[in-house]
């Protein structure tokens, strides 16, 4: 929420709550039965079955008009990529010949032309929501790296 630039406001009174957990039993009561009724037992048909038949109706049930109908969107702040807020980080130290591990993985590191190594630096390794892996350091910005193919098991016959 803060790199996004986003105030929370907390509900602190026990009505607030209540509205919450109601919210929440809703969802779990209704959403689980009808999805079950359906026969939906995947990801897809239960996005497009909430998507286009329980989001609409459950917003004529108990949708209100908002006191204030401004939209309270606001556009992206200028030079932030959401590609890097909106993603899975992990932090990770640069070994000494530049490569980091990452789920069971060797990555080899560039450093940029501002230094000759990164190691013992922290990094932060993102993972997009496409499966790709990013690196980023603090003060050099983003940082290339390359999957470091895993050597090949040596076969039975080679013995």
């Amino acid at each position: 929420m803060h790199e996004l630039r986003v105030g929370m406001i907390f509900a602190h009174s026990p009505q607030a709550r209540g509205r919450g957990e109601r919210l929440n039993g809703s969802f779990q009561g209704r959403l689980v039965a009808e999805l079950k009724r359906a026969g939906i037992t995947d990801c897809a048909a239960a996005t497009q079955y909430v998507n286009e038949k329980f989001i609409p109706r459950y917003a004529r049930t108990f949708g209100r008009e908002p006191a204030d109908p401004q939209p309270a969107w606001r556009p992206v702040p200028a030079g932030m990529n959401l590609k890097h807020v909106l993603c899975a980080k992990h932090t990770r130290a640069v070994a000494n010949d530049n490569t980091i591990q990452f789920e069971g993985q060797s990555y080899q590191l560039t450093p940029p032309k501002a230094c000759y190594h990164l190691f013992r630096a922290k990094v932060e390794v993102q993972q997009w929501f496409d499966g790709s892996i990013h690196v980023r350091h603090s003060k050099h910005g983003m940082i290339r790296a390359k999957l470091i193919p895993a050597p090949r098991p040596k076969s039975e016959a080679a013995h």
